[in-house]
């Protein structure tokens, strides 16, 4: 799970950030919300955290902004712990606790508390970077994803096509050995020639 930290200073976030641990796989702090939305359109977090200071300084126009329904991901608002209210990051750490508990497409479910993924009820463990390459096509379960995005979003950097093309097409197939995703039987996880790969029910064309 990818959670995205809005606060008004770095110390906020990190503190923040060090109450809720291993809860996530990934955190990224804005202390704008110009960056926050870079990073929501972007970066596709799964979780916001808005430090309720943070909250107090923006102009009413990005309020309405944030407002809009089915816009955002989750936002949860925060007492920023260095102002002694720690009660909010402690409500907000159980949340994350129990957020989300699966993504299911079908009979592939993935347990992102138990970093697990199988078919049904026969859940095994993955890899980190396979288990993150799934996780990131299952966030966008029913889109073609392109081999650049993969790339970032597992290892973390920018590379060329052909690179990432080769680099995922074996973890691709690692991950259907694993999980017994035969291409023929369950073709859950399709290349898309040219462009990246998708997660979808096998039978959506």
């Amino acid at each position: 799970m990818h959670v995205l930290i809005l606060a008004s200073t770095p110390g906020a976030a990190e503190e923040m950030r060090a109450t809720l641990g291993d809860m996530a796989d990934r955190y990224t702090v804005a202390l704008t919300w110009a960056d926050a939305i870079s990073y929501l359109e972007n970066d596709s977090p799964d979780l916001v955290l808005i430090e309720r200071t943070a909250l107090t300084r923006m102009e009413p126009a990005t309020l309405l902004n944030l407002a809009e329904p089915g816009r955002w991901p989750p936002l949860i608002l925060v007492d920023a712990p260095a102002a002694g209210a720690r009660d909010g990051v402690t409500l907000t750490k159980r949340f994350v606790e129990a957020w989300p508990p699966s993504y299911q497409i079908g009979e592939l479910r993935i347990d992102t508390r138990k970093k697990r993924a199988g078919l049904g009820e026969r859940l095994v463990t993955l890899p980190p970077l396979q288990y993150r390459l799934l996780l990131a096509l299952a966030k966008r379960a029913g889109e073609v994803v392109s081999y650049r995005e993969l790339l970032q979003a597992v290892w973390g950097y920018d590379g060329e096509d052909n690179e990432a093309r080769e680099l995922l097409k074996v973890h691709i197939r690692q991950i259907r050995r694993r999980l017994g995703l035969d291409p023929e039987e369950h073709p859950y996880i399709r290349s898309v020639r040219g462009f990246g790969y998708m997660l979808a029910l096998p039978e959506e064309d």
